[in-house]
């Protein structure tokens, strides 16, 4: 409603704002008070010119729920500050350079409390100046690096995972400072970082997959200084990969482990482009072990799009994916001349033979070969239009979204 700005609703945002303010400043009752951030995010989201007047207030009040002992009201606290601190003009710099002050002090307030719930803030106000802040925390860059490098081993989980992912930001906001070795420092921030997300990506399985995704997005951001990190990268992909292979679950079963390194595997496509080509030609059978999933079509396209000498073999691998899955045998593209000679002397082909044996015994387990159509059968015919992904492949032309299966 806020955002068709009705008339009977507008007409109350002053309202809702006050009373959400009280609930924030006051209220012990957490529905109300994730209530009162989300009706304030929402409403800052919306860009209205009178919510300007109530732009101390919502920072001043929001000092208390970013260092709520619920994990999640501090989560909707950060959003909640990032939608806010939109509303002030980047060239207000007089209205803008006390607010931002004030959220850097406050941050290290946060920091000194040396709390989950202080160093989570912490690094909750960090990510928000560093993608909402401008160019004011450049003076600010070391000491917050400082604090995630501290942080990114912190015994609770929460804040060990709030400082992993505030690494990629860092990255994003200056790769220029990300990358440099510092005086009296062997390596940049950059190659700390990566030396132990890949160690961590081989050694927990709880932060695996963070640790990838955080990998996969420092590479888009630096991607010329990442050069360096792409081999040991692809070797801790492809160790992964096989652990999950090696305890054969179920490729229907896609875990977030597996959807964070397909992912990753595109991303790194997208920031290296060709040079990532022999890194993952050893990577492609292993993909195809997590089974047809969005995640790998997506990671797919992109592999095809970003480094087109893996085309051929992506669509001959994909191709016999599906041809498994409908009929139980690989790929074999149509020689109708030799299908025809091998009926004319009683033969048939070992391929067609095995597909049809298949759908014998499924057909006999079922009890009933007319009426009842197995499930390949079924999946088969929603295939067989001309723009599905299989024939697309087959004709050798380009995949696109809409051609998905």
């Amino acid at each position: 409603m806020i955002e068709k700005r009705w008339a009977s609703v507008m007409s109350s945002v002053e309202t809702e704002v006050n009373r959400s303010l009280e609930w924030l400043g006051s209220e012990r009752n957490e529905v109300r008070r994730m209530t009162a951030l989300r009706i304030i995010e929402v409403l800052c989201n919306s860009d209205l010119v009178s919510l300007h007047l109530y732009i101390s207030k919502i920072f001043t009040e929001l000092r208390n729920p970013l260092r709520n002992q619920r994990h999640e009201t501090r989560m909707a606290a950060a959003c909640t500050l990032g939608a806010c601190m939109e509303l002030i003009p980047m060239s207000e710099r007089n209205v803008r350079n006390p607010w931002l002050n004030f959220l850097y002090e406050e941050l290290q307030r946060n920091q000194q409390l040396e709390s989950v719930e202080g160093y989570h803030g912490a690094l909750l106000i960090s990510q928000e100046l560093l993608q909402h802040g401008g160019m004011y925390m450049q003076s600010h860059f070391g000491q917050v690096c400082n604090m995630a490098l501290k942080l990114k081993e912190y015994r609770d989980p929460i804040v060990h995972r709030a400082a992993i992912a505030l690494l990629p930001v860092l990255a994003r906001y200056s790769p220029q400072e990300f990358t440099r070795v510092n005086t009296g420092s062997s390596e940049s921030m950059m190659g700390r970082a990566c030396n132990y997300l890949i160690t961590l990506s081989r050694t927990s399985d709880r932060d695996r997959a963070a640790a990838f995704l955080a990998l996969g997005n420092i590479a888009q951001f630096c991607s010329t200084e990442y050069r360096s990190f792409l081999e040991p990268t692809t070797r801790a992909i492809r160790d992964a990969l096989i652990q999950r292979a090696k305890m054969r679950i179920p490729p229907a079963e896609a875990d977030e482990t597996v959807t964070a390194v397909l992912q990753t595997i595109a991303t790194l496509a997208t920031a290296m482009g060709p040079a990532l080509t022999r890194y993952v030609r050893d990577l492609l059978d292993l993909m195809f072990t997590a089974g047809l999933s969005q995640a790998l079509c997506d990671s797919l396209l992109v592999l095809e799009r970003e480094v087109s000498q893996l085309q051929p073999a992506i669509q001959g691998r994909l191709l016999d994916m599906v041809s498994i899955i409908l009929v139980g045998v690989p790929f074999r593209p149509s020689q109708q001349s030799l299908d025809d000679l091998e009926q004319r002397m009683g033969t048939m082909s070992m391929h067609y033979a095995t597909a049809q044996n298949g759908h014998r015994s499924g057909a006999a387990a079922n009890g009933n070969t007319a009426n009842g159509a197995s499930g390949r059968d079924a999946y088969a015919g929603t295939v067989s239009d001309s723009t599905s992904l299989v024939v697309r492949a087959a004709n050798n032309i380009h995949v696109t979204n809409d051609t998905l299966v």
